[in-house]
């Protein structure tokens, strides 16, 4: 144990010693409390703008009390008056971003069709979804890797080069140590590294403090014992300095670039989602469609969903709100099993990619800290049934308004539904991903063993 700590000192002598790594270590800091700060920026923009939104809806209500005094159409309200859909932020979701700024996170809904205001507001930028955000999960699934390779890549050739390997060796401590002890050294410059980010993003981003504090950690510490594994694998080989950057360098593009993109291309053929734009076209053709049909056409097709209102009046002028509702409502009905499909499509998406990334790592991990902060697909898409189920909400408080011809006064805004919903963690995904993850530091290490007992020793 002694000669151990005699190797630990010696590594952070030439550690302190070499500029360049001092250098690639205060850069990976930097990066990482950029990335704290950019996430932060972020997910307060996001509060910021949804607290905005219900200024708005108070001064649309506003406005309306002002013009309608008296009361009015519940159509006329129906028609002018917005709200809002919003998916809050978890608390945890400036670690990991996510696809909250890809997808939208509040959807402003009128009483009109339904899945024309659902996607009207998608906005991905296809450049930032290639790239990522650069939040801390970023930083340390992408940039640490980088710093892992930078500090491990010459643990043994550079002793070889340098000639101090074999002096090394005829002292009483086995090659098994000497490479114990400078991959140890570099896992507490890194690890320290990145749970002290880890930290510092978790009180900036002042976190609820749950059993996530431990899973991230546990994640980070993992990750990164990935990494050492596969230094230790190239270090096994027991080849050149060049040899080892250029192969660690390769894996990393391998894991982080190219296998991401192949399984993109992948799942794109395997699992094709129709396109939301093709679902609101057909349900705008619908709904515009509906200005030519009968009115009493229309009315039975409605009474058929609403059969309570049947005996309401019947409609004989030119125009009636009542009709209006009707054929928008019938026109969700009519794109009903694309949206259904466009959802259903995702999810599944969703789900191969799961299984998939099993045999990326990096992916792997960047699916688990979305998982966590409440801001992967799923989360997405519980959002945007929470808000149909908002809209259905909105129906079922105006419709007696309008098919009972009742006034609609001042007083009656505040009965009106209002919507909640807070993104939540998936911690059946964040189990799964540390299975695997788990299981990836297992056999890196394994294979590592393997090869360091087969190969022969670079100083005979």
């Amino acid at each position: 144990m002694k000669r151990f700590r005699i190797l630990i000192k010696y590594e952070w002598l030439n550690f302190r010693a070499d500029k360049g790594l001092l250098i690639l270590t205060m850069l990976t800091l930097f990066a990482g409390l950029y990335g704290i700060y950019y996430g932060s920026t972020e997910v307060a923009r996001q509060r910021e703008n949804i607290a905005a939104l219900e200024v708005l809806t108070e001064h649309n209500i506003a406005e309306l009390k002002a013009k309608y005094p008296e009361g009015t159409d519940a159509g006329d309200i129906g028609y002018y008056h917005s709200t809002f859909a919003v998916n809050h932020p978890d608390s945890w979701a400036s670690l990991s971003i996510g696809q909250r700024d890809v997808n939208p996170y509040y959807i402003k809904l009128r009483l009109l069709n339904l899945q024309s205001q659902l996607y009207d507001t998608e906005n991905i930028n296809p450049l930032k979804v290639l790239s990522g955000n650069f939040d801390l999960s970023f930083v340390l699934v992408y940039l640490f890797p980088l710093l892992i390779i930078g500090l491990s890549f010459n643990i043994l050739s550079v002793e070889k080069e340098q000639g101090t390997l074999p002096l090394l060796l005829s002292q009483p401590i086995g090659l098994p140590v000497i490479v114990g002890a400078k991959l140890t050294f570099r896992m507490m410059i890194v690890l320290g590294l990145a749970l002290l980010l880890s930290a510092v993003a978790m009180v900036w981003g002042q976190v609820v403090p749950d059993e996530r504090v431990a899973l991230w950690l546990g994640v980070v510490v993992l990750y990164a014992l990935f990494w050492f594994g596969v230094a230790f694998v190239v270090a096994a080989l027991q080849k050149n300095s060049a040899f080892n950057a250029v192969t660690l360098l390769g894996v990393w593009l391998l894991l982080t670039i190219i296998i991401p993109a192949l399984l993109n291309v992948y799942v794109a053929v395997k699992q094709p989602v129709p396109q939301a734009l093709a679902l609101t076209i057909k349900q705008r053709e619908v709904v515009h469609g509906g200005w030519d049909k009968p009115k009493r056409e229309t009315m039975d097709k409605f009474f058929a969903l609403y059969p309570q209102y049947t005996d309401t009046t019947e409609i004989k002028g030119r125009f009636a709100w009542r009709w209006y509702y009707a054929f928008h409502q019938l026109g969700d009905e009519a794109v009903a099993d694309l949206a259904h499909d466009y959802q259903a499509g995702l999810q599944a998406r969703h789900q191969l990619v799961e299984r998939l990334n099993v045999l990326s790592v990096p992916v792997n991990v960047q699916s688990i800290f979305n998982a966590m902060a409440g801001s992967d697909l799923p989360s997405y898409l519980g959002f945007l049934q929470s808000a149909t189920q908002y809209h259905d909400a909105l129906r079922e408080f105006y419709y007696p308004f309008l098919f009972n011809q009742v006034n609609f006064t001042s007083a009656d805004y505040a009965k009106e539904p209002r919507h909640s919903f807070t993104s939540q963690p998936d911690f059946a995904t964040v189990f799964a991903g540390i299975n695997k993850l788990l299981v990836s530091v297992i056999l890196v290490f394994g294979i590592g063993f393997f090869i360091f007992r087969k190969v022969p020793a670079v100083v005979k």
